[in-house]
């Protein structure tokens, strides 16, 4: 062997990267060591073993048909790993002796060569299994990514632009299928005097237990949760017409009362209470989003200057607080 023959199967045989070179009759001419390892086959491999010898699944592969492709039309192909995601058997090395190898995901290239009146056909192996974490990685970040976009950071409920976004929707819908829909605002009652008096820590305590209180009661697709502003929610309800909407935002008074947080500069109660105001959208009248909102928030202030502790519906009259 020639030293620049000597140098080029070093080379070779160096890297990590695959190379396989058939020729015209299909039988391999070269392997390198690394695509050997991945193969898990025996380095002693004769230079002139058939393809097919080597690799028999690939008897009837698109693999082997596009090989055999190449060698007549003189064109290079490249198969796909979306398409085609394991080629080859193709393995990683197991970490631990006992370890199961793990398949390699890869991409192939098949390119025709033609040296001195003789045809061949390399096949360059190329493994794709750290891109494929890193896209993995990526995707997972930005899933998270949108769904802190779309979250409010500190109760883990909906914030208003997922809000906003999700009752554009549903007022569509709603219009679509000639459905009611529902909206609630509440506002925690006096909440400034109570971070005045217990501090923004225990605000925000209040603010995440109200939150998770409220999101219980939140059980059918579709229904959202959201934090408005501040210490105010909104609750969408598709599919909900005003009596039942009533009902609902009763139930949400009554939850969080029920909860006993005490709160002494309540005016309406020595427990934490909200205020809630409801709008609804009946099938057949035109209705916006930002409509249903308003008439939401004028009931809702209604309901505050009624001693708050109160649901008032934008249609129909008050709930009473007791």
């Amino acid at each position: 062997m020639s030293a620049s023959c000597a140098l080029l199967n070093a080379t070779l045989s160096k890297l990590q990267t695959g190379v396989l070179l058939v020729d015209s009759e299909l039988r391999v001419s070269y392997l390198n060591h690394w695509l050997e390892g991945a193969l898990r086959t025996s380095a002693a491999l004769r230079d002139d073993i058939p393809l097919l010898e080597l690799l028999p699944e690939l008897a009837g592969s698109r693999l082997l048909k596009t090989i055999q492709q190449a060698l007549q039309s003189g064109l290079p192909a490249v198969l796909s790993p979306s398409l085609n995601p394991h080629p080859l058997p193709l393995f990683h090395p197991a970490k631990q002796p006992g370890d199961e190898p793990q398949a390699m995901a890869h991409a192939l290239q098949v390119i025709p060569l033609r040296q001195d009146g003789l045809q061949h056909c390399l096949i360059a192996v190329s493994d794709l299994s750290t891109s494929m974490r890193r896209e993995n990685l990526l995707k997972a970040q930005a899933e998270k990514l949108g769904i802190q976009s779309l979250t409010d950071e500190l109760t883990g409920v909906a914030n208003r632009r997922r809000m906003n976004n999700h009752l554009e929707e549903e007022v569509r819908r709603a219009a679509r299928s000639y459905r009611p829909l529902s909206v609630i605002l509440l506002d925690i009652d006096h909440f400034k005097l109570f971070n005045d008096r217990f501090g923004h820590l225990a605000g925000d305590d209040c603010l995440i237990r109200v939150a998770l209180s409220l999101q219980a009661r939140i059980t059918r697709a579709g229904d959202l949760l959201a934090r408005y502003g501040g210490e105010e929610f909104c609750v969408i309800l598709p599919d909900t017409d005003n009596e039942a909407a009533l009902a609902f935002a009763e139930s949400l008074r009554l939850k969080v009362a029920s909860m006993q947080i005490g709160h002494p500069e309540n005016s309406c109660a020595s427990v934490v209470t909200i205020s809630l105001g409801v709008a609804s959208w009946l099938p057949g009248l035109p209705e916006t989003s930002t409509g249903l909102l308003l008439k939401a928030d004028n009931a809702l202030y209604r309901a505050k200057q009624l001693g708050r502790n109160a649901v008032v519906g934008h249609v129909r009259a008050v709930i009473p607080h007791e």
